[in-house]
């Protein structure tokens, strides 16, 4: 029974998102009853969405997010293939409603994590990741407005997830203090946000600990290639069409989207 409800639900969400259209809400017969449920909606969506995993989105990986969310530690969801674009990429807004960004930290990883018995030590995590990669998140979800009363919905939603923009991978990245480093985000040339990596989980290796270990857990595999984005330094920002938007990660180079 509850299989059943969580396909139809996951079969809502990928019919709006192929046509376009936003729901006030889930139908109260699928809707999610909790978080558990909100991601066992998301795994059937990956079941039956007609594209390849490029990565999985760490979302609320600040306090002040998770409060918002009602929830006491990060959140979760995957984005495909077709969805990943490259710095400057200029996407078609097409019916759009919702365009909210976020300067990310991304992870690239360059060998497979595969799920086993015994949780992933930091260095065997750190050794696995080839890149960093300066990124956005666009997140735009199928519903009306951002739901942040209801988790379990926005987490069985890919937890909220449109694109991803990414920047120059870079391969060097060891001596890289990602929790000081600052980020910078102006639209159309004004400042817009400021911050560092420590605004996701105190530092992005924190989130990287937690994202490896949650879907371990679970008996999720990471594959090489998959990317990991640990959360927004500088807010979630909303971006008009035509505006230009760029993230500024100094020495880890820039990120730039605009939507036409």
């Amino acid at each position: 029974m509850d299989s059943a409800r969580f396909e139809g639900a996951a079969e809502t969400l990928a019919t709006v998102r192929r046509e376009g259209r936003l729901l006030e809400r889930l139908p109260e017969a699928s809707r999610p009853r909790s978080l558990a449920e909100g991601y066992e909606i998301q795994n059937a969506f990956i079941k039956t969405w007609p594209d390849k995993l490029a990565g999985w989105k760490i979302g609320a990986t600040s306090h002040v997010t998770m409060e918002r969310f009602g929830v006491s530690e990060p959140i979760y969801g995957p984005f495909f293939a077709r969805d990943v674009h490259t710095s400057p990429a200029t996407p078609t807004a097409g019916s759009l409603q919702h365009m909210a960004i976020e300067s990310e930290f991304a992870y690239r990883l360059g060998k497979d994590l595969p799920a086993r018995a015994a949780p992933y030590a930091r260095e065997e995590i750190l050794d696995a990741i080839d890149a960093v990669i300066p990124c956005f998140e666009i997140v735009s979800p199928r519903f009306v407005r951002i739901p942040f009363d209801d988790v379990a919905s926005a987490v069985a939603d890919c937890m909220l997830n449109y694109a991803m923009i990414l920047g120059t991978p870079i391969t060097d990245w060891r001596g890289i203090d990602a929790a000081r480093h600052p980020v910078q985000l102006r639209i159309d040339g004004m400042v817009t946000g400021e911050g560092n990596g420590s605004e996701c989980l105190g530092d992005p290796r924190n989130v990287l600990d937690w994202i490896v270990e949650k879907l371990r857990a679970g008996g999720t595999s990471l594959g090489k290639g998959e990317i990991l984005s640990t959360g927004t330094c500088t807010g979630i920002v909303p971006l008009q069409r035509g505006q230009t938007a760029v993230a500024d990660f100094g020495a880890l180079g820039k990120v730039e989207v605009r939507f036409s």
